[in-house]
């Protein structure tokens, strides 16, 4: 039985669930293994954002809307600004033979797939522009989460152009 009304969340709990969900992404997923779309992209941009601080990215922005377009993550490294669209996605069991190797994503079933020649030529023209802006050399990419069937599967890489 639900003990919420109506099966709202409480203020205070939807408040530190939120937090949780920011300081430590990795933990909410745990938490939340079938998370809405939206949770999923927010949490997608927090662990690419965290990785890149950890590879030595400066995080310039989040989520930023700019007269070119809207973008997900603005960072600078010693080559310049990188404009990052990322893309999220729950990866579901696939079925296989018993003792034969997991089968493997096809690049079409990527979520960076999603990304089109029309998605590209709006990042690279953000790119341009924010490059510009700054006076600093500037290039897109788009990274990719994928969150898989078990709890505490995740994985996060870069994605050249389609």
């Amino acid at each position: 039985m639900n003990a919420h009304v109506g099966g709202r969340i409480p203020g205070p709990i939807r408040a530190c669930d939120a937090r949780l969900a920011l300081h430590a992404p990795r933990l909410w997923l745990w938490i939340h293994p079938r998370p809405k779309s939206s949770e999923l992209g927010r949490i997608g941009e927090d662990l690419v954002a965290r990785k890149l601080r950890g590879s030595g990215h400066a995080i310039e922005g989040r989520r930023l809307r700019t007269p070119w377009g809207e973008l997900d993550v603005l960072a600078r490294d010693a080559r310049g600004l990188v404009c990052i669209e990322v893309k999220s996605a729950r990866r579901e069991p696939r079925p296989r033979v018993r003792g034969e190797a997991p089968i493997a994503l096809r690049p079409e079933d990527r979520p960076a797939a999603r990304v089109d020649a029309r998605g590209w030529e709006r990042l690279e023209r953000i790119a341009r522009g924010m490059g510009a802006r700054r006076r600093l050399p500037a290039r897109a990419e788009v990274w990719e989460v994928l969150v898989g069937p078990r709890r505490g599967q995740i994985e996060i890489r870069r994605s050249g152009p389609v």
